[in-house]
Formats: C-alpha cells, structure tokens, sequence
C-alpha cells in the first residue's frame, strides 16, 4: 500500500467534493429564487413554471434579494452552528454524545491501556495528547475525534471498542482518529455540520410560513402559502443532496486516515483486524444526537433508512489495508489489557523506535531508522523518572511538575518561586514539588517537551477555579525576575494558551495563514 499516494488521492477528491458542496449551497439560493419568482408571476398570461421564462420575467431587485437573503440565512445559521461548536467543540460533542472523560489515575486497567496508547501516538505524531472521553452506554466497536483543533481536541472511544480490541487494534483505531486531527479534518467536519444547519434554516423558515397562514385565511395567504411550502421542500432537498456530499467527502477522508495511521504505526494489520470486528459486531452510537454527528466516527454510527453511507464498506477499508485478507471477519470477544511489555521482543522494539522517532523530529523516517538512531531515542524514553510519569497522571501532581520546569537557573530567583509554590501548597504536596523538583532537575531539555504534552490532558481534567489557581501561580513563577525568557514564553504557549481555551477563558482565534509558505 502506497500510504503517500492514497493521502494525495483523498486530499484531492476532498477539494473537488468540497466545491460541490459549495455550488450546491448556490443551487438552494437560486432554487429560493425561482419559488419566489414562480409565485409573484402566478397568473401571468404566458405564465410558465420553466425556470428561464421564470428568470427573464421576474424583476430584478426581486431575484438580487431572494438569492442573497437565502444566502444570508444559510450564513447566519451557519455561524450560529460554528460559534455554537467553537468554543469547547470537542468536549461539547464528546458529552452530546454521552462521553465521560477518563483520567489514569481513576482509569480501570483497560482504560489505563486506553490512555497510555494516545500518550504513545501522541508522541509519535508530534500532536499535543487530547482529552480522552469513553461512551459508557455503548458496547459497540466505535470512535470519534472531535474539536476546532489540537487545543480542543478530544477523543472519544465506545466501551466496546476498550472491551474488545487489543492493544493493536486498539493503537490502530486511536492512530485512525489522531490523523483526523493532524490533517484538519475535524475542523473540515464542524464547518460543514454548520453549513447544514443553515440550509435546514430555509426549511425552517418555510415551515413557519406554513404555520401562521393556517391559522387564518389573509389576504394574498394562498400565493405565501406556496411560497411557505417552496421553501420547506427546497430547504430538505438542500439538506438532502447536502448532507449526501458530506457523506461522499467524509468517505475520502476515512481512507486518508486509514492509510496516516498505517503511517503512524507501521502495523496495518492492527487496524485491519479492528475493522474485521467490527464486521462481527455492530457499531452504531446510542445517543439521540449520533444522527448530527454521524460523520465523525472511525465506523459507521448510525443505521436507518434516512441515513447515507458516511464510510466506505468495511471490505474496501480492510482491503486496502490487507490486499491479500481472505475476506472472514473476526467474532470479537472481551480481551485482558495489555501492556506494551507483554509483546514480544521485536514488536517492543518496532514500537519504541517509532515513539522515538518522533522525539527525535524524525516522523518522516519511521520504519528506516537505523541501531543507533534507535539505542538513543531507546535512551530518552528511559530518562523520563517514574515518579515524573506517574505525577503526569495526578491533576495536583501534574501542576507541580509544570512549577518544577519553571524553576529558573538563578539561585535568588528560584529560592522566589519556591516561596510562591509552597504559600499554595500543604505540607504533604510540599514533599512532593521537592521529590519532583528534584527529578526534574537532572532532566534533558528534549526531555521536557513530552512531559508537557503528557501533563496536558490530566490538566484539562482540573475544575476551572483549580486551573485558574493553577494559572496564576505559574504567571507569578514567570514574572518573579521582572524577565520573561524564551523558554518561559514557549510554556505559557504550550500549557495556558491551550488551557486558557479549553476553559472557555479565550477564543480560537481565526487562522491568519494556511500554508507554512504564507508565514
């Protein structure tokens, strides 16, 4: 399987889908067009219900404001969909849909695995660790990745889906999802939920048409109740050729990601096997909302006679992962967690070079990297302590490690943060900033970057009176030399921004460049 080819392949379909999208948001405002001029020229003596006699004969300035107020309509719902989702859009969508974020320190042994899998892909995707939700009320096969983008971003995975796969399949579906996020396809997704919703305005509209003219009969109410049913059937036709676009684009995307997260894992077959389970089982998402969101799961969530096919079939999916699979689906069954120590010697070491890869900002090379390359990114991984890691994994715990690293060089000015640390500490955690502060002392600065990124996640779990605590003693600890200095300008970037937006405190601002060439 060409990995590369197949991304340019869905990157290019997607553009082309994603203009047809477009030109049928025109055709809905031209289609508006037509009913309001079809029912101003009703009894016209050569009256006709062609669109060109429609067109030429309806007054100008009648055309210009019935397509643009159209337009203004789907925009308007559009953007109320889009601000409705952009802040919090990932958590927002994960709790629609019934989710429970997970922390390691109460995750069961299987979530736990869950966890340390997106911890592991996070690394080697170079992509911040999101937020992990679990779908308790579905024991199906199932997963989604949601947000505006990687400080929103959450994943959200089926209690099956942890009940029935194994740690490979499992790292396939998490790569599956985490691709989604690295190639903007959740943001792509929001904007056209958004879109839908302001086509479904029309309908609206002309739903509440109806609804005022039957209760009386006015004057003229018969051409507007026309006028009122146009606009009712033009807005669900819209809606429906609509969402069968988004439908056909969301299909390119899922083999896009299948083949980025072959990419990320080198092992295909872990996700091949978690299709062919799901072959077996059922996948669909038992929330009342799983309809509005259907585009967003690693399979197909929702199955009914209304519903298009967001997926490509199982078998292509599994095909172009496997050529050679003997097309027998796999009957799932409740598996042990597993550990990444229990695999065997060579899958252990196939795994941690791609986790060192990435530390090393060498995604490009996975699967060519040669011994030595492999002994020192082995080497860093190792270098972070255990009492480290496991702090990574508290919420309290994790806001010490994060004063630790802003511990300034200077003696005088460190003997000043640690002050400020221990006015808002117990005695208890006391003990444990001195214990950690004293590991992450001896740690290397390419070291400190993945504590960071596995601290995230623990942090996002804070209550917001906690975070903004937390926030205020991490401005103290920078401004306790009247100098910020480059690394303590990168954390404030890499832990309060994203935190500062997932708290609700700022907004995602608007992209200022989309090619790395603009910047």
């Amino acid at each position: 399987m060409n990995f590369f080819e197949q991304q340019r392949k869905a990157k290019r379909k997607t553009a082309f889908l994603t203009l047809l999208f477009f030109a049928g948001t025109i055709g809905v405002c031209a289609a508006v067009s037509y009913a309001m001029g079809a029912a101003l020229l009703y009894g016209h003596e050569r009256y006709s219900f062609s669109p060109v006699f429609v067109f030429q004969n309806m007054p100008r300035e009648l055309f210009l404001c019935s397509f643009f107020g159209a337009l203004a309509v789907i925009i308007a719902g559009s953007i109320y969909k889009i601000l409705r989702l952009s802040t919090n859009g990932g958590k927002f969508i994960a709790v629609s849909l019934g989710g429970k974020l997970i922390t390691k320190n109460i995750a069961s042994a299987k979530e736990t695995m869950l966890l340390n899998i997106v911890d592991e892909i996070s690394i080697a995707s170079g992509i911040p660790s999101p937020s992990v939700y679990i779908l308790e009320n579905d024991a199906t096969i199932n997963a989604f990745a949601a947000g505006n983008n990687y400080d929103d971003a959450v994943i959200g995975v089926t209690k099956g889906a942890v009940e029935f796969l194994t740690r490979d399949e499992l790292q396939g579906v998490i790569a599956h999802e985490f691709s989604h996020i690295f190639n903007g396809d959740m943001k792509l997704n929001i904007r056209s939920i958004g879109i839908l919703n302001g086509i479904l305005f029309i309908s609206l509209i002309g739903e509440f048409i109806m609804r005022v003219l039957s209760k009386g009969n006015k004057k003229g109410g018969g051409i507007l109740l026309l006028v009122g049913i146009a606009l009712y059937i033009i807005g669900y036709i819209g809606l429906f050729f609509g969402s069968s676009i988004k439908a056909a684009i969301n299909r390119g995307r899922e083999y896009l990601a299948d083949a980025c997260a072959a990419q990320f894992t080198r092992y295909p077959k872990g996700l091949a096997d978690a299709l062919k389970k799901i072959g077996c089982a059922n996948s669909t998402i038992s929330s009342a909302k799983a309809d509005e969101f259907s585009h967003l799961y690693f399979s197909s969530g929702v199955k009914n006679f209304f519903s298009f096919d967001t997926h490509p079939p199982l078998e292509k999916r599994i095909r172009a992962l496997e050529p050679n699979w003997d097309g027998k689906f796999i009957s799932p069954k409740p598996v042990k967690a597993e550990s990444k120590h229990e695999k065997t010697a060579q899958k252990k070491e196939v795994f941690k070079a791609v986790t060192a890869a990435a530390i090393l900002n060498e995604v490009d090379n996975i699967g060519t990297m040669d011994a030595k390359k492999m002994q020192n990114a082995m080497q860093k991984i190792d270098e972070i302590p255990r009492t480290v890691y496991n702090g990574t994994m508290d919420g309290k715990k994790a806001q010490l490690i994060i004063f630790a690293l802003l511990l300034d060089e200077d003696e005088k000015v460190r003997q000043i943060q640690q002050n400020i640390v221990k006015s808002e500490l117990s005695r208890e955690q006391q003990a444990d900033f001195e214990e950690i502060k004293s590991e992450i002392l001896k740690l290397q600065n390419d070291t400190v970057l993945n504590i960071i990124y596995l601290s995230m996640p623990t942090l996002k779990s804070l209550e917001k009176e906690q975070y903004l605590q937390f926030k205020t003693v991490v401005e103290q600890l920078i401004k306790a030399d009247k100098i910020v200095s480059w690394f303590e300008l990168n954390m404030k970037h890499l832990v309060l921004y994203p935190l500062d937006i997932w708290f609700g405190l700022q907004k995602i601002p608007p992209e200022t460049h989309s090619s790395l060439f603009a910047v």
